[in-house]
């Protein structure tokens, strides 16, 4: 009895990890999010670092998405970091990729975004002539090939908020999963942690927690009727 708890215990315990629900945005093919807002909270060793935005074109050279930026916020203070300049001052854009800001853009389905704070905003894309992305990797498991990385450098106190609007442009098509990512690297150049956004796909089956609970207890009610066939054949 207790080593069958056990074993149902643990098929419960691997499908709950398995099949977590993902962070990552899915969007349809030419699809888009709209306006999303990220957060983080930096711990008690605070940060100083590098934070960065990567859109990646996978695979193929013929169409490319895009990643908006905006209203990039440390505590609340509603520091917009220079798009309100309209330029990149105090961004680093990785070798030949490319970013500019924008008061307006349009996706392929004709959304029109404009800035959710001032007049400019960021626009990235994920151009097939961009920098190599390989480090980093979609949801499905997918190495970028290339695209663009915007970085700026920041100094973070414990318990500071950093928060910024993002919407996804997905011009591509599946299976090419083009994606967008955000990233924090200490002053060593070393990846912390890396969060998705969003890319182009299918989000894959979940299976709800109630769909669990109802397996375990069709196993528990399987394990008593063999319990009570054994005992009555005894």
């Amino acid at each position: 009895m207790k080593k069958m708890l056990i074993i149902i215990g643990t098929v419960l315990l691997v499908l709950g990890f398995n099949y977590a629900a993902s962070a990552w945005v899915y969007v349809p093919d030419q699809g888009d999010t709209g306006w999303q807002t990220y957060s983080y909270t930096v711990g008690p060793g605070g940060f100083v670092g590098s934070v960065g935005f990567v859109v990646s074109n996978v695979v193929d050279n013929y169409a490319y998405s895009e990643l908006l930026l905006d209203n990039l916020n440390v505590g609340g203070g509603g520091t917009n970091s220079g798009f309100e300049l309209g330029n990149l001052t105090g961004y680093t854009l990785a070798g030949t990729s490319f970013a500019n800001v924008s008061g307006s853009e349009t996706a392929i389905n004709y959304n029109t975004y404009t800035p959710t704070q001032g007049d400019f905003m960021a626009v990235i894309q994920g151009l097939s002539n961009g920098v190599t992305t390989s480090q980093f990797s979609n949801a499905s498991g997918q190495a970028g090939t290339v695209g663009s990385i915007l970085e700026t450098a920041l100094i973070l106190s414990p318990g500071t908020t950093f928060s910024f609007d993002w919407a996804f442009l997905g011009n591509d098509f599946s299976p090419w999963n083009d994606f967008a990512l955000f990233y924090m690297k200490d002053q060593n150049g070393n990846i912390l942690f890396f969060e998705g956004l969003a890319q182009i796909g299918s989000a894959p089956a979940v299976p709800l927690p109630s769909t669990l609970l109802l397996l375990g207890s069709g196993l528990c009610g399987l394990l008593g009727l063999g319990r009570r066939v054994k005992r009555r054949v005894g």
